[in-house]
């Protein structure tokens, strides 16, 4: 209880604190209070939630009167009438670049299409906001992963249905998937034509090879603010993105091309968070816990996180670090689950997610792949289930 001594002496100024769950019951000095109606809850990094029982009692208020500073309280999410438009109120604003960065092994994508399916049905967001209307929701994908995007989306609940995938080709004769800042003017094209209030897409597909992220960032922010467009971008560890999602949030909040940057991270028990680590429309505030649990529901949120930013991006990345070759791994797992696929699909998808090509072969021969000809070209496949030891030689193909 160290971390929260400024806030209990202040507290005790007023007198009458007892100790509840997660938190304190105290004194308002908001107004005449003489039972103790004001609940302080500890929000993690020191910080706490001041919630008045009494009608009429504003969180500002509170604090100005007990002197507290904005580094020990957690300011309340807005609502859809507070500020700016919002899609989510204090997550993603109606108009720029939100960014989710995820730590290794958190599944973005799923979290940002969660998030997708609720904005489409206009049913409650994960942090129980109910939307004023549904809105309408597209999701870019590349024609590798398309397909991918569209099951995961499927088992999303409610409002799947209403969510658009889109499969953008882009280059000379749409003979290849967006690329940024290449396709720039292909892609402000499509939103001018279908007017979504809300684009969700993985960086790293529209992000070509030897190309910096922050120059897809860029170009993203720019047509999302001429179109007037929220635009919800993941990305998840890997080689080429940098192991530290803790270093690439900070980037890049500091960068003028994000309206707000969030972090999905491990928490305790098995549980995950998205963690709001800036944004330029609002004050930061406390996580959401959520479980990813599997292909029946991705995405299963429970309750604000107990856990702060400083405290969140002090955890990250730390134990969890793992060889590019791991996601190789599960992305042939993936692919080749259902039969053998075209040898130029499978490192199609893997160029598609920043893995070089060595990276995959390392990964077929921990898997056991087998390439085999056939009359359209090379061809690979999981070994037989039967067969004993690493499988058939790989070959080069």
């Amino acid at each position: 209880m160290q971390k929260y001594e400024a806030v209990l002496a202040a507290l005790r100024r007023w007198g009458n604190v007892r100790p509840t769950e997660g938190g304190w019951l105290a004194r308002c000095p908001a107004h005449d209070d003489r039972q103790g109606a004001l609940l302080v809850l500890a929000a993690g990094d020191g910080r706490v939630e001041l919630d008045c029982l009494a009608e009429g009692c504003e969180t500002q208020d509170i604090a100005a009167a007990l002197r507290l500073s904005p580094e020990h309280v957690v300011v309340a999410p807005p609502t859809f009438e507070d500020g700016p438009s919002w899609i989510w109120p204090g997550y993603v604003p109606a108009a720029g670049v939100s960014l989710i960065d995820g730590e290794d092994g958190v599944n973005t994508l799923a979290v940002a299409l969660d998030i997708a399916a609720r904005t489409a049905a206009g049913v409650a967001l994960p942090d129980g906001q109910q939307p004023r209307v549904a809105r309408t929701v597209m999701v870019l994908a590349s024609p590798q992963t398309a397909g991918q995007a569209a099951e995961l989306l499927a088992v999303c609940g409610p409002g799947s249905e209403h969510v658009e995938v889109a499969a953008l080709l882009g280059g000379r004769g749409g003979q290849r998937g967006l690329r940024l800042p290449a396709d720039a003017d292909r892609l402000e094209q499509l939103l001018h034509e279908r007017r979504p209030d809300l684009v969700v897409l993985d960086l790293m597909t529209i992000c070509p090879y030897r190309v910096p992220v922050e120059r897809a960032l860029q170009v993203l922010a720019e047509v999302s603010q001429r179109v007037g467009t929220a635009v919800l971008a993941v990305r998840e560890a890997s080689k080429r993105a940098g192991w530290s999602s803790t270093r690439r949030a900070m980037e890049a909040s500091r960068s003028l091309h994000t309206a707000a940057v969030h972090m999905a991270v491990h928490g305790a028990n098995g549980a995950m968070a998205l963690v709001p680590v800036a944004s330029s429309e609002w004050a930061v505030m406390g996580g959401l816990q959520f479980h990813q649990a599997g292909r029946t529901r991705p995405v299963v949120w429970s309750s604000r996180s107990a856990r702060g930013r400083d405290e969140a991006m002090a955890g990250a990345d730390l134990s969890r670090r793992r060889p590019a070759s791991t996601s190789a791994y599960r992305l042939l797992s993936r692919l080749l689950a259902a039969g053998p696929v075209p040898t130029r699909d499978v490192l199609a998808a893997a160029a598609a997610v920043g893995l070089a090509p060595r990276t995959v072969q390392r990964a077929r021969r921990q898997l056991g792949v087998v390439a085999s000809k056939t009359g359209n070209g090379w061809v690979l496949s999981l070994p037989d289930r039967g067969s004993s030891g690493g499988g058939a030689p790989v070959s080069d193909q």
